[in-house]
């Protein structure tokens, strides 16, 4: 049985397939924006966020674009709220003394280092569970206890450089509401969860992580997952950068690329069909 050249031009597919073909978001692109053109590049384009590029010349050209307005990447941040002092939780709690709080206070001042919780600890003035169980009090969300950690997809772990300046790791993921729970070994931060729900497409939820949870989690991190990290830390311009992940993109043959800032970095992330996914992470210029 013999197809004709006919039988697989543009035409011969259904209507419906002809209008979800994405155009080009190069305004420079070289290729005609024909259905043809668009058909035949259809497997061979990446997503740059909201934004399908036809080739890999096209794909540098958005990236220089993106990453040149990098500054307006600016996260939401979210207001700090006004916290009661870990100390005068514990106080309030009737879990340690006036005179307890002020010992741990004072070798704070004076070793200029620690936590107040780490201190009264120290002191056999408090037990490490009833410092985690106030630390979420504080901060308005649950204690996640589980001592197991769960198997998570891969593309919801991020970066370990992440992990180690945020002391979070994803603890527990619902495909079904795609809610991911990220744990906190001390403070939530909320500027890092909206780089986490940019990144990975999910809605976040923020718990607080007992030390030994904590520690299991991020041993869990560390295996073999279907991913490479690239940290980048000599600071590169926007050229730089999109060369770089530019060249990799096509390397890997991969089908999107999604870009955030975090913790002075721009995180870019590049997603493949098979599953697997490189992170970079690129040292922003001061200022």
């Amino acid at each position: 049985m013999s197809l004709s050249f006919r039988s697989v031009l543009p035409g011969a597919l259904p209507t419906t397939a002809l209008a979800t073909l994405p155009r080009c978001a190069n305004p420079f692109c070289l290729r005609p924006p024909s259905l043809w053109q668009r058909w035949w590049a259809r497997h061979e384009g990446t997503w740059l966020e909201e934004n399908w590029y036809c080739s890999p010349d096209c794909f540098y050209d958005g990236l220089c674009a993106c990453l040149e307005n990098a500054g307006a990447l600016t996260l939401r941040r979210t207001a700090k709220p006004n916290r009661l002092p870990l100390g005068l939780v514990l106080l309030s709690r009737q879990e340690i003394t006036a005179e307890q709080l002020r010992q741990a206070l004072a070798m704070q001042r004076s070793t200029g280092s620690g936590k107040v919780g780490e201190w009264l600890v120290r002191m056999g003035a408090i037990a490490e569970e009833q410092v985690t169980s106030a630390l979420a009090a504080q901060q308005g969300c649950a204690v996640f206890a589980s001592r197991e950690p769960q198997s998570l997809p891969a593309t919801m772990h991020w970066p370990r450089p992440l992990t180690e300046t945020f002391r979070a790791a994803p603890v527990f993921y619902n495909p079904a509401q795609s809610n991911l729970y990220v744990g906190f070994l001390e403070g939530v931060d909320h500027s890092f969860l909206y780089s986490v729900e940019r990144m990975l497409q999910c809605r976040t939820e923020p718990c607080i992580l007992p030390p030994p949870v904590f520690q299991r989690n991020v041993e869990r991190q560390a295996a073999p997952w279907e991913s490479e990290t690239i940290v980048i830390h000599q600071p590169q311009d926007h050229f730089e950068m999109a060369q770089a992940i530019a060249n990799y993109a096509q390397q890997v043959q991969a089908e999107r690329c999604a870009v955030t800032t975090c913790a002075g970095h721009l995180w870019i992330r590049l997603r493949c069909s098979t599953g697997f996914h490189v992170d970079f992470l690129f040292r922003l210029p001061a200022g």
